[in-house]
């Protein structure tokens, strides 16, 4: 089972660290250098047994007779032995602590990064949990599986190897008498992997079961709080942990009476060696200096059979955590052309566009309906309609966040499909509602768009964004360190970063949610600037939840229930008396709204 442990680990990793194997090798000397103590207690005590001490009655005369065959010369060996073992092991174990850590890292990339190239409708079936589970516990196992598992199972195995060949040699029906209860101990081992598998696949599912609702209830607490939940929801978390615990119980008592009977069956072979033994020295056919290197070397043996039976019990549960880990490079990114194309300008056509997202039961939900449309360069195109009417996938396909399930969207001529990543993201920046700011300085994240950007083009961006004067109020500026998600910022300081970042980019194509739905006045007026500074010169793309705000737009896409309903200016989807009509005069009457009012 070791074999597919360090076949899995490369696999995740993509590549075998040169470290490895020179670990390995050590690991595998110290194996031989434990296994030698013990063939050279056979000498030492053939010696002992034979040795006549009168001629050496002083320690004098014992060291100028010393020979490599006399008591000393063995007992020296045998501690030879032992530093040899402690050198190895000091060699061999950090070179296969550096080669895992090293691997396990690489494959914390690869899978990120794999992650990165999936559409979005994968993860919109995954539980937060699970994927957090994979990327964190089931990695670590593995990780703590190469770096403390894979050295020692190589070392205790070439020494059981050894000694075993070794009491063959000296005695080959003892050996056999010796390993007479090893078939049996295995099928017994056999069936303790075969009663942890479901407990072990049920921790696992406990286990992410526990992640997800930990992390939905710390999340929620706010929500909790205003509206008192706290009963139901901590009974629910309770009763998950619960589960949680009685499956962490289960995988350590159910297989617990078979461990103790394969370690029992194990030692029967001891208490068979000493009958057999006596037996033999009965009838004279067995020396006791040979019966003691049996007796001395089964000790060492059986314990290492039963570490290593351990281990395979443990290689067992792993599995699992080896397959769901793989699973997630097994998903299906989004294609890569053979022949990468470049798009000539920046006008977006999308040409009989069908997309359904798929549920967590496979069943597919049409969000898309044969949709027809031109986005011209140079100038804005608003997207609106009632909720639900897809304008956010919309977006996303321009993107290709997600790939169309049947028709075309074409970036000046070219299908998004036939560009490479760098090319299609390289020609737009997004600035959406829900900004995103990672942990680090605000300098940090605003490089985002531009890691190579100097100080002065951060600032230049910043101030065009209206973002300037509340950065430098930070206690240390651009060099401000922030809260997970930006959380210390306000929603318009956020959005405010985010439109620097797109200007930092300074990309063709601008892809908005608008930007000012869900911040204070004063906060709207600065971003409304911005917004005028970024979309100079560009094909801008903007969802627009407020109509009045894109009034201006050259033209204006009207979605109902995934399908296109109506297109043109505000005068013209006015004049139609059509949705866009209805859904201007609602505005209308909301806004004049006051509170009070019957």
């Amino acid at each position: 089972m070791i074999a597919p442990l360090l076949q899995a680990g490369v696999r995740l990793a993509g590549h075998r660290d040169p470290r490895l194997l020179p670990g390995l090798s050590w690991a595998l000397l110290e194996g031989v250098c434990a296994a030698l103590p013990y063939m050279l207690l056979h000498g030492l005590l053939t010696s002992v047994f034979t040795f006549d001490p009168k001629p050496f009655a002083t320690p004098f005369n014992l060291f100028n007779s010393f020979n490599l065959f006399s008591p000393l010369g063995y007992a020296l060996a045998m501690a030879a032995c032992v530093a040899l073992r402690i050198l190895c092991g000091m060699r061999g174990m950090p070179l296969i602590f550096a080669a895992a850590y090293a691997m396990m890292g690489q494959a914390r990339l690869r899978i990120t990064d794999h992650l990165r190239r999936l559409p979005l409708g994968w993860f919109t079936r995954q539980r937060s949990g699970d994927l957090s589970a994979r990327l964190t516990s089931d990695i670590e196992l593995i990780e703590q599986l190469w770096s403390h598992f894979v050295g020692t199972f190589v070392t205790g195995l070439t020494m059981s190897t050894l000694l075993l060949a070794f009491l063959l040699y000296l005695d080959w029906q003892l050996a056999l008498i010796c390993a007479a209860t090893l078939p049996l101990a295995a099928l017994v081992l056999a069936r303790a992997q075969h009663v942890a598998a479901a407990p072990g696949a049920r921790m696992l599912a406990a286990n992410t079961a526990a992640q997800a609702a930990l992390l939905e209830y710390v999340e929620g607490i706010a929500v909790i709080r205003c509206f008192g939940r706290f009963g139901t929801v901590w009974r629910r978390l309770e009763r998950i942990l619960e589960a949680q615990h009685t499956a962490l119980l289960a995988l350590e008592r159910k297989p617990a009476p078979w461990l103790a009977a394969y370690g029992l069956i194990l030692e029967l072979g001891l208490v068979a060696l000493v009958l057999a033994g006596v037996w033999r020295m009965s009838s004279g056919t067995l020396t006791l200096s040979l019966l003691l290197v049996f007796l001395v070397l089964a000790l060492p043996l059986y314990r290492q059979l039963f570490d290593l039976g351990l281990s395979t019990l443990l290689l067992r549960f792993a599995a699992g955590a080896l397959t769901r880990v793989e699973q997630l490079l097994e998903q299906a990114p989004l294609s890569e052309p053979l022949l990468p194309r470049v798009p000539h300008g920046q006008t977006i056509v999308f040409d009989r566009v069908c997309f359904a997202h798929e549920d967590t039961q496979g069943e597919r939900n049409t969000v898309l309906r044969d949709v027809s449309c031109v986005m011209s360069a140079q100038e804005l195109t608003a997207i609106v309609g009632p909720s639900g009417a897809g304008k956010s996938t919309l977006v996303h396909l321009i993107a290709r966040l997600w790939d169309v399930h049947s028709g075309a969207v074409s970036i000046g001529g070219v299908d998004v499909r036939e560009m490479s990543d760098a090319t299609l993201h390289g020609q737009m920046a997004m600035v959406f509602q829900d900004v995103l700011l990672f942990s680090g300085s605000v300098l940090d994240n605003l490089r985002i768009s531009h890691r190579n950007a100097s100080r002065e083009e951060v600032i230049a961006a910043a101030q065009r964004a209206q973002a300037h004067d509340f950065i430098v109020a930070l206690p240390q500026g651009y060099d401000t360190l922030l809260d997970e998600a930006g959380a210390s910022l306000s929603g318009g300081e956020r959005q405010r970063i985010a439109i620097a970042r797109a200007l930092l980019k300074d990309a063709p194509i601008l892809l908005l949610d608008e930007a000012t739905a869900s911040v204070d006045p004063s906060a709207e007026a600065d971003i409304q600037r911005a917004m005028a500074t970024l979309t100079q010169g560009r094909t801008v793309v903007v969802i627009a939840h407020k109509l009045h705000s894109v009034r201006h737009a050259d033209r204006i896409l009207v979605l109902d229930q995934g399908t296109l309903v109506e297109q043109g200016t505000h005068a013209e989807l006015r004049a139609q008396d059509g949705l866009y009509e209805r859904m201007w005069r609602t505005q209308l009457q909301a806004r004049e709204w006051q509170l009070g009012e019957g």
